[in-house]
């Protein structure tokens, strides 16, 4: 039997789009930049999904307020210039948009709010979406629930016809925090053994698989 669902929610890297490489590009342009020391990928990714401070953090090794904030103006003036156009969606983004259209829907991100509406707005998205709450306008960030306790609240839904969807261990444990349903994505950023054991109320390897368990 479906379940019955009024509210979707999204995280956005790792669930709807793939802008990971393009970060690490532009993370290693700002270290070039600024002279610091290199970085490879995999050295970079490490500090991925957690919001762009940590990340930039993690990449100079430092949190020197002056330098942090010198290396966060030439990360943000690299990416929104650069990486934006190369990140892409995931398979069937769109098509899993377009097929619940009538729900409300809403994306949930540690990611800066320009960043997710360049990102949205570039691939014709940001019409789906009741609104956006990246990490500098969420009122909380995950694993904190109040963000989804707002919107519950705003549209007077109950907490079981909401849903939330993303690719890490920390959203399924946000929904489950705000007293949700969860569905955890394989495609993304955490092992599909770690998704698993966190117990999420759906684990898919396509967007496209929740057809047929929701309505």
């Amino acid at each position: 039997m479906k379940l019955p669902i009024d509210l979707i929610m999204f995280d956005l890297d790792g669930t709807l789009s793939d802008s990971i490489p393009p970060a690490i590009v532009a993370v290693q342009a700002m270290l070039k930049e600024l002279g610091l020391p290199s970085k490879t990928a995999a050295e970079i990714h490490r500090h991925v999904g957690f919001g762009e401070l940590p990340l930039i953090a993690g990449a100079i090794d430092s949190h020197d307020p002056a330098l942090l904030n010198k290396a966060l103006e030439t990360y943000y003036r690299i990416y929104a210039n650069e990486g934006i156009k190369q990140v892409p969606l995931y398979p069937h983004v769109k098509e899993f948009l377009e097929f619940f259209k009538e729900k409300t829907k809403y994306v949930i991100s540690n990611k800066k709010d320009e960043f997710i509406r360049l990102i949205l707005a570039n691939h014709g998205l940001l019409g789906y979406f009741n609104e956006i709450y990246g990490g500098d306008t969420a009122p909380c960030l995950k694993p904190d629930p109040c963000t989804i306790l707002k919107i519950l609240a705003d549209h007077r839904i109950a907490p079981e016809r909401a849903l939330l969807i993303g690719d890490m261990t920390v959203d399924v444990e946000t929904g489950k925090n705000a007293g949700i349903h969860t569905c955890a994505v394989t495609y993304g950023f955490d092992d599909k053994n770690k998704l698993a054991a966190a117990n999420p109320d759906f684990l898919v390897d396509d967007l496209l698989e929740l057809k047929e368990k929701i309505l």
